[in-house]
């Protein structure tokens, strides 16, 4: 079993030192400009989740030291190297597209909540059709207020409609790496001017939220 965790570009460069799932060395399996790296493993590592979650993420940090990386979801597995290189032959324009869309760039995560709607819920039900939808609009508008200054920051921006309770807005922004100092002022700003609600940055991480997996 191949466990794979990104998809990168320029294959001649030696792989960083450090170990995969399970301590298991890094491997490099080339297609053209694409490479995929993975780990090999007689069965599925049996980590705790936790320690899995953070070994993944710690080899697609590493990678992006010096390339850029199209990180894939945890628990991405081939049964062998030909099946890894299959979906990198039949999109190799797709992926060398979104290779450039991420080079040089980071995801920040930005999500705010009203502290006390959160300790209210479950809330009670609204009183009217009007009622509800004027609350909807209204937190909507405040989502809004804090997520367009800045998605104006970023190169993209992606934000979840289906808030929890007391959520005003959860977003992921497409940020180059010079300006994540300047993403994380707004943030601040931001949470000057909204008293009312609080917020918080997180990252920077690799674009999860900004690249399709390989074989989708």
């Amino acid at each position: 079993m191949i466990w794979v965790y990104a998809i990168c570009e320029r294959p001649e460069l030696r792989l960083p030192p450090v170990r995969g799932l399970a301590e298991a060395p890094l491997e490099g399996i080339a297609e053209g400009a694409l490479l995929a790296v993975a780990s090999r493993h007689e069965r599925e590592p049996e980590e705790p989740a936790l320690d899995a979650l953070w070994a993944h993420e710690r080899v697609i940090e590493a990678l992006m030291a010096d390339r850029a990386v199209l990180p894939l979801r945890f628990g991405t597995r081939m049964p062998d190297a030909d099946a890894v290189r299959t979906p990198l032959a039949a999109r190799r324009e797709h992926l060398l597209e979104a290779l450039d869309r991420v080079r040089g760039r980071v995801e920040l995560a930005v999500r705010a909540i009203q502290p006390e709607a959160v300790a209210a819920a479950p809330a009670a039900p609204a009183a009217s059709g009007r009622e509800y939808l004027r609350a909807r609009l209204s937190i909507r508008r405040s989502g809004a207020s804090l997520h367009e200054p800045l998605a104006a920051l970023a190169v993209a921006a992606r934000h979840r409609p289906d808030l929890a309770p007391g959520e005003l807005l959860r977003a992921s922004y497409l940020v180059e790496q010079p300006s994540v100092a300047g993403f994380r002022s707004a943030v601040e700003r931001l949470q000057r001017e909204h008293p009312e609600a609080a917020l918080l940055c997180t990252g920077p991480w690799p674009a999860y939220s900004f690249v399709e997996q390989a074989g989708e």
